[in-house]
């Protein structure tokens, strides 16, 4: 199996935040600033296939990451949001939690992550303490 969200799981570099359980990155590409990701470890291809337990301990992790998106990035509000299958829009087919802060009311369109902006965000959020 090749899959990108397996292979990042390897990758510590660049996670906001890393467990036995899940990790937090930057989407690479962006709704909103500081739109990021928590990824289980273990390969599940949705949510449904998490054993609770496990997906309870990621929802906490995005729960803490959604207030530091308002506490630290100054967001009116934030979606938090999984897809399931390609028809509800799942890209990568490995479980992971959408975190959105929303700036204004509406739709935000998606970006690509620049350098700059990566480096303000980590050195912003910084890496969480496990």
């Amino acid at each position: 199996m090749d899959c990108v969200f397996c292979r990042l799981a390897q990758d510590s570099e660049d996670h906001l935040y890393d467990d036995g359980n899940c990790y937090v990155i930057l989407d690479i590409n962006p709704v909103s600033r500081g739109h990021m990701l928590v990824i289980t470890k273990k390969h599940y291809e949705n949510m449904l296939e998490v054993p609770k337990d496990e997906l309870s301990l990621c929802f906490g992790i995005a729960q803490d990451f959604a207030r530091s998106a308002v506490e630290k990035l100054g967001a009116k509000g934030v979606n938090v949001g999984t897809n399931i299958g390609e028809y509800a829009g799942q890209v990568v087919m490995h479980t992971h939690i959408h975190i959105i802060p929303k700036y204004s009311p509406g739709y935000s369109k998606r970006h690509r992550l620049g350098s700059e902006e990566k480096a303000g965000l980590l050195s912003i959020l910084g890496k969480h303490s496990v």
